[in-house]
């Protein structure tokens, strides 16, 4: 089953799994089985997210985010609420996962003052004007790729850190709904968490990098131990573009009201005066 976060993040954008590692041989499609699982994430989350855009010249722009992430009936539902800066105060985006089909999405533009449903052929692009697009913040049904191990016990070192991970490809079954044509991913052995991620277009070229640079273990108020990718960078090979998140604070495993996650929600940012976070 499909998962709101990151990606990446977060959670891509925050991507959460419990601790699962065994003494066994896992097989590439396993592996992917156990990172998508729905079972290994908090059934609520709410987060702030410091998003910061860094063009190839070094000039920057801070964005500020909060996520809010609930479930209904076994499903994952995500709302994202821009707070900074001015240019997009106010903007919300809300995806709504459906089990046989594709998730519903959609935007407010408070410039507009409307909102509208994302469609399929916009979802390859920027999320809110970052280097993740609208795919990225999800992560992808293990059954939407062919996945393949290339080496099961690879080592990488990520922002001075040492990892031991199954180095996987996956190959998209359905290439026009994606941005790339494969991707390499590293998955950490001892949390399942993806530290380095390689994005190639069909010319073998790399051209998108995805890499953790700070990962904790974190627990919710339930007192549950959850991986939480504390800080991430995103790297746009092709413009020198990125993008670097970081989780600045966190509640996991407390009910959020299910207002959040509806139309009402999504065009006025309202919710109930007792419900609010």
């Amino acid at each position: 089953m499909r998962n709101f976060l990151l990606t990446f993040l977060l959670a891509l954008i925050c991507p959460l799994i419990l601790f699962a590692q065994e003494e066994k041989k896992w097989t590439a499609q396993e592996v992917c089985e156990v990172l998508c699982d729905n079972d290994r994430v908090p059934d609520y989350n709410y987060t702030t997210l410091i998003l910061e855009n860094i063009d190839r010249n070094g000039n920057s722009e801070v964005l500020e985010i909060k996520q809010y992430g609930g479930g209904d009936n076994g499903l994952k539902n995500v709302a994202f609420e821009f707070r900074a800066p001015a240019g997009v105060r106010g903007m919300r985006i809300l995806q709504l996962e459906n089990l046989k089909k594709a998730d519903d999405r959609w935007v407010y533009e408070p410039r507009l003052r409307q909102s509208r449903r994302i469609p399929m052929t916009e979802r390859t692009k920027s999320f809110g004007g970052t280097e993740f697009t609208y795919n990225d913040m999800r992560i992808r049904n293990a059954d939407e790729d062919e996945n393949t191990m290339l080496e099961d016990s690879a080592e990488i070192t990520v922002a001075g850190t040492r990892y031991t991970c199954w180095k996987i490809k996956s190959d998209p079954i359905k290439k026009s709904e994606v941005e790339y044509a494969y991707r390499i991913s590293w998955i950490d052995k001892k949390t399942f968490i993806p530290v380095h991620i390689e994005f190639y277009n069909d010319k073998n070229v790399k051209i998108k990098l995805y890499e953790c640079e700070k990962l904790e273990i974190v627990k919710g108020v339930t007192g549950i131990a959850y991986p939480l990718r504390r800080l991430n960078r995103v790297s746009n090979l092709v413009t020198g573009n990125q993008t670097v998140t970081t989780v600045k604070d966190f509640v996991f495993d407390e009910e959020i009201p299910s207002t959040f996650f509806t139309q009402s929600w999504l065009t006025t940012g309202k919710v109930p005066r007792s419900q609010k976070k």
